[in-house]
């Protein structure tokens, strides 16, 4: 390993050298951009995509694109989306209204008509975000990364909510979709879209996923997971003995305290789980604070009454620690569990309350050279003050939010909308800019 100073020179230099080039490569790519002459219209295509992701992004600027769900679940809020391209893509769609027809051989055939955006806004090109980052750690002019960020958004998406929700068939069925697109200055004909939906008993009958699949879901926020997807999580983490890690039980402990319909669609196939799964679900439900015995009537008195002995609801990680002295070293070895639970919050509702505790961890800047210290005089115990485990809560903070950065797109747009924030405090907004390029959060 490197010493820390040369590790730290390393890696501006090639983040330098990085920007430079991708500098040059971008530079051609907006002057191509700038050249073309892509006509204002609209693409034929429409997608699904959760009700609630209107709500979830950031107020302004340009967002990632969200998920198009092409599964369902009975009952889930759910809106239509649609895109543009061209110079005056968003003027184009203010005034499109779309017809939508819904219809499967099952449930017949549902119309929605005269539906228009709710709302418009701009999509960050795929991998902008992590462009900018190397961008940025290279000391990129903010004029050059304006002009780039707004050359790279080449469509913009409308979003159409509606009052319909999928049906509950019984059993698996699909659906197609096709819609009409008026308003536009030319007619667009869309191409329809298949979507399957599945009740939760549906997906239990899904072989467990992997470990490694399990990790893909619970590592970042997927918008609005179907009740059956979660209990199979739910099963599969009991299954691997994985309930006793923060970051997983806090997230399940999270998901059926808050998610109302999930908790609804566990609690109607609790008799059919299986035992492990079941008393997995207890526990969640017991450390999210609900009434088990209420929920769970089926279930015997004594064993509840156990459980609850046993097992104490968790507070809410949102309450992160801003250490004074004198400082329990109990509580400075916590730091790590709480801020897990944390993420383990976010990554099951995408609340920005989540992310914004953990951004705020980074206000400890002025207290990282004591951490530095510390460490390097082998302080110990005896050494240990509130300045140590704010800098080391700053350290932890600064690094986690840096990688799930990288992997969350929901991440990368509240960090960008709170850097450019004027409300924002002054000195968060200089740490979430420095994240990339910070060698205080690097791993040694």
């Amino acid at each position: 390993m490197l010493p820390i100073p040369m590790q730290s020179l390393v890696f501006r230099l090639c983040s330098a050298f990085l920007a430079f080039c991708l500098s040059l490569s971008m530079e051609a790519q907006v002057q191509t951009i700038k050249r073309s002459t892509t006509p204002n219209r609209i693409r034929p295509f429409i997608g699904v995509v959760t009700a609630e992701w209107a709500g979830q992004i950031p107020p302004t600027g340009r967002v990632n694109a969200p998920e198009f769900l092409t599964t369902l679940y009975p009952g889930e809020k759910v809106a239509l989306a649609c895109l543009a391209e061209g110079p005056d893509r968003d003027k184009l769609l203010s005034g499109v209204r779309i017809c939508v027809r819904l219809s499967s051989s099952k449930t017949g055939v549902v119309e929605l008509r005269d539906l228009k955006p709710a709302a418009i806004r701009q999509i960050k090109a795929e991998g902008a975000d992590m462009a900018m980052l190397v961008l940025n750690a290279g000391g990129i002019a903010q004029k050059d990364r304006s002009e780039i960020e707004e050359a790279t958004s080449l469509v913009t998406l409308a979003v159409f909510q509606t009052d319909w929700t999928p049906p509950d068939a019984g059993q698996a069925e699909e659906m197609q979709i096709t819609a009409t697109i008026s308003g536009a200055p030319t007619t667009t004909t869309i191409e329809p879209a298949t979507i399957k939906i599945r009740p939760t008993a549906d997906w239990l009958k899904d072989a467990l996923p992997s470990k490694e699949e399990m990790g893909k879901y619970l590592n970042r926020y997927h918008e609005d997971m179907s009740p059956g997807r979660l209990l199979l999580l739910l099963k599969a983490a009991a299954n691997y003995g994985d309930l006793n890690v923060p970051s997983v039980y806090g997230f399940f402990a999270t998901t059926y305290q808050q998610n109302l319909t999930a908790r609804n669609a566990a609690v109607a196939v609790f008799p059919s789980l299986d035992e492990p799964t079941q008393k997995a679900l207890m526990f969640v439900l017991r450390l999210g604070g609900q009434d088990v015995l209420a929920l769970l009537p089926q279930c015997r008195p004594e064993n509840v009454a156990a459980l609850n002995k046993a097992v104490p609801p968790l507070g809410d990680p949102r309450s992160l620690p801003h250490f004074k002295d004198p400082v329990s070293p109990d509580a400075v070895r916590g730091i790590g569990e709480i801020m897990d639970r944390c993420w383990s919050g976010w990554m099951a509702t995408g609340d920005p309350s989540y992310l914004r505790a953990l951004v705020g961890l980074l206000d400890g800047a002025e207290d990282f050279p004591s951490l530095q210290s510390w460490v390097k005089a082998k302080g110990g115990v005896k050494g240990l003050n509130a300045q140590v485990a704010r800098g080391l809560a700053y350290q932890i903070a600064g690094w986690s939010v840096g990688s799930f950065q990288r992997t969350d797109p929901l991440i990368s747009d509240w960090l960008l909308f709170w850097e450019h924030d004027p409300a924002f405090p002054p000195g968060l907004r200089k740490e979430i800019a420095s994240l990339a390029g910070n060698p205080a959060f690097q791993r040694k």
